[in-house]
């Protein structure tokens, strides 16, 4: 058995839950939707084809579901938008609407996970008390902090959450640490933004450091306490954008005009360069 999973606290979540299925005896690969393609690539050339293959908490693409369809069977459960047009006789495909992968996947494996209302208030954006503001934090630093071993980490945390408290997993020094540098990231941020204002309200943030958008959100709507109908980050060493809403908009129509992907109001794409994002944005919004 494979798994992959997304590189976040619902994702790390899903795999706590299968863990708890299914043991700690298979492969683990943390992607994105933006990556699933080439993390799909890269699973074919190390694994056998007789393999199962469990996707979780990654929106769903119609060459990632051809790629997939390599393997014996392929189970993708999800809570985004779907992105296909057909899917192959080895694919089944569970995705609901939920707040979180992990409550899509406890419904579909009939598993009980304790942290599931702690998981979908996260990946909702509605964190309501410190430990979720915490955890948060603490698993964004890891990925901040330690890209090349993540991994290592996520894995221990999804088995942690299996017989441990949120709060002994948590290392807060290196939350601390976070925090200082996102405050560095806060002191420059208002001169690296962009506002259109003609249809919708449209913030545009350019950012030299890889922190998740939802920390721009925050900043918007409580330092600068506005709700614009978008906000789009601009990852410049990445090239990736990153598009929200403080206003209950459907961002997946502006990922689309980008060539991009996600569901209602949390979406991403790729771009060359920061001109044609802009000039798109002007020209058909």
């Amino acid at each position: 058995m494979i798994a992959i999973t997304h590189w976040d606290v619902d994702g790390i979540a899903c795999l706590s839950i299968l863990y708890k299925k299914f043991g700690d005896k298979f492969k683990v690969y943390f992607s994105s939707p933006r990556l699933i393609n080439n993390t799909l690539i890269k699973v074919i050339e190390n694994n056998d084809k007789e393999e199962e293959l469990y996707i979780t908490d990654i929106a769903t693409n119609q060459e990632a579901i051809y790629l997939s369809s390599y393997f014996k069977k392929v189970y993708w459960i999800d809570h985004h938008e779907k992105n296909f047009n057909e899917i192959t006789s080895r694919v089944n495909i569970y995705i609901k609407n939920y707040k979180s992968a992990a409550r899509v996947l406890s419904e579909y494996l009939n598993i009980e996970f304790k942290y599931l209302d702690i998981i979908d208030d996260i990946d909702s954006g509605e964190i309501k008390n410190n430990i979720e503001r915490d955890f948060v934090d603490y698993i964004v630093s890891i990925r901040y902090f330690y890209p090349k071993s993540y991994d290592l980490y996520f894995i221990s945390i999804a088995k942690n959450l299996l017989n441990r408290d949120i709060k002994e997993i948590i290392d807060y020094n290196v939350i601390k640490r976070f925090r200082k540098e996102l405050n560095e990231i806060y002191r420059n941020l208002d001169k690296n933004i962009t506002i259109i204002n003609k249809k919708y309200k449209i913030y545009i943030i350019k950012l030299d450091k890889n922190i998740p958008s939802n920390y721009i959100l925050e900043y918007i709507k409580e330092k600068i306490r506005d709700n614009p109908d978008f906000i789009i980050t601009l990852y410049e060493k990445s090239k990736r954008g990153e598009i929200r809403t403080l206003n209950n908009k459907d961002v997946s129509e502006i990922a689309r005009l980008l060539n991009g992907g996600g569901h209602k109001y949390a979406a991403g794409f790729i771009f060359n360069n920061e001109k044609e994002v802009y000039e798109k944005i002007l020209n058909n919004i």
